[in-house]
C-alpha cells in the first residue's frame, strides 16, 4: 500500500483526490460554454405533463449556469454550519396554521 503525506496548507483550503480521467472530464466540461438541459426524445411523457418537463429542463439549465457563474454558495463543512444556516432562514418561512 502506498502512503501519501498531504501538507496541512492543502487540507485546510480543501482537498479533493480524483482519478486523472475524471479530472480531465471535469476540465472538458468546464470549457463547454453553452449549457442546455433537454430531455431525450426517447423519454416519452404524456402530453398533459410536457409543460412540467419543459419547465424542469429550463430550471435545471438555469441552475447549472448559476453554478458555473459562481452564484451559489459552498456546501457546509459541518452539520452545525448547515443547521445554523437553516435556523437563520426560519424568519423567511411562513408559519403553517
Amino acid at each position: 500500500m502506498v502512503t501519501l503525506s498531504i501538507p496541512q496548507g492543502l487540507i485546510k483550503d480543501g482537498f479533493v483526490v480524483l482519478p486523472r480521467r475524471e479530472y480531465e472530464d471535469l476540465l472538458r466540461a468546464k470549457q463547454v460554454n453553452d449549457i442546455v438541459v433537454k430531455r431525450d426524445k426517447s423519454f416519452k411523457v404524456p402530453k398533459k405533463h410536457e409543460k412540467f418537463y419543459d419547465d424542469l429542463d429550463k430550471e435545471l439549465t438555469e441552475s447549472l449556469r448559476e453554478i458555473k457563474e459562481g452564484k451559489v454558495s459552498d456546501i457546509f463543512n459541518t452539520y452545525e454550519e448547515g443547521i445554523k444556516f437553516l435556523n437563520s432562514r426560519k424568519k423567511f418561512i411562513p408559519n403553517e396554521a
